[in-house]
């Protein structure tokens, strides 16, 4: 497990410290005043074993990685999330009214290697593809372990990608025993065929294997449904979706489709960031929710939920097709949302 999974140590963490320094003084003595952010007091883990005594109640880990996206025949960047995440979460203010208490940012799957290995991959060769998908294999594995780790220690996993191939080993994770139900915020079903491993296919996969049983998406564009899909969802009543509907859309109605659907006692949170438009992300597009829209429907569904997510993920965004801070704002919004 050391070897595939990165611990967020309090050395790293001090390199996020900014102070501001008291421009009263000459020379740098002390902050000019009180504040505090994120970066000097959210707690980290020295040991994986001693999960369970965090205090933090979200685990928050990153898969800085776009192997999946890329043998999915889409853009990379989403590799570049993790860190611009880090970065404005961790400038968050640690005040009476946003408590920094209920995280602690665990670290992030050892994803190096095998991007070096799939850095000169071509996804449009068929020989590259295989190799890309045998790499996304390798990485299931070890998103699998530290999911399986964190769920059972009763502490919940925010998981910030990478693509969405990372659904599948979280969803194996979370339903190896008992199978779980998911509710997925995306403009794709990612229900591709099962040929391989890409960010296209890890709902079908977990389906398949027998680890997703009930599936409700939201914002689907249709446009984007191949037949093969639609007949899928057409045989199985364990499949459905609301599709994106620029002209008769309403939040509460949306959320309350998808409560319905899935056993909320038993489910996970999926975010695909390319369902809002315009937002830097693998696929992105210019017709979507808004990021409010986003935040009001993950809001939504976590206060009619019966019980909290086994898991939230939110994946797909690619800070370099935004603007500067764009998806690390964004991102450490959304996270900071959890009750």
């Amino acid at each position: 497990m050391r070897d595939h999974f990165q611990l967020f140590t309090k050395e790293k963490r001090a390199h996020y410290v900014s102070i501001r320094c008291d421009l009263n003084k000459e020379n740098f003595v002390k902050s000019e005043d009180e504040a505090a952010s994120f970066a000097q007091s959210i707690e980290v883990c020295e040991d994986l074993k001693e999960l369970a005594k965090l205090k933090a109640k979200y685990l928050i880990i990153g898969i800085p990685e776009d192997i999946g996206v890329r043998a999915n025949l889409g853009r990379a960047g989403a590799s570049e999330a993790w860190e611009s995440f880090l970065k404005f979460f961790l400038s968050l203010q640690q005040t009476s009214l946003n408590d920094v208490s209920r995280f602690c940012v665990l670290g992030n799957v050892t994803t190096k290697d095998l991007m070096l290995q799939a850095q000169n991959l071509v996804a449009s060769s068929h020989k590259d593809r295989t190799q890309l998908s045998g790499l996304v294999k390798l990485l299931d594995q070890r998103v699998s372990e530290i999911a399986s780790l964190i769920i059972a220690s009763g502490k919940t996993p925010i998981v910030i990608g990478g693509g969405h191939n990372n659904s599948y080993p979280l969803l194996r994770a979370s339903g190896y025993s008992v199978p779980v139900d998911s509710i997925n915020i995306d403009a794709h079903t990612d229900l591709r065929a099962t040929a391989g491993r890409h960010s296209g296919n890890g709902f079908s996969h977990a389906i398949q294997e027998g680890y997703l049983k009930s599936y409700y998406m939201i914002g689907i564009q249709e446009n984007y449904l191949s037949q093969p899909m639609i007949d899928l969802m057409e045989q199985s009543d364990a499949i459905d979706y609301s599709p994106y509907d620029f002209e008769n859309f309403e939040i509460q109605q949306e959320v309350l489709k998808a409560i319905k659907h899935v056993d909320t006692t038993n489910f996970a949170l999926e975010i695909d960031m390319d369902v809002v438009a315009h937002f830097p992300s693998s696929a992105q597009a210019p017709v979507g929710y808004s990021f409010q829209e986003l935040r009001n429907m993950m809001n939504g569904i976590l206060k009619k939920a019966s019980s909290f997510p086994k898991y939230i993920h939110i994946c797909e965004a690619a800070p370099k097709y935004g603007y500067e801070n764009q998806v690390g704002k964004a991102l450490a919004t959304l996270v900071n949302d959890l009750p």
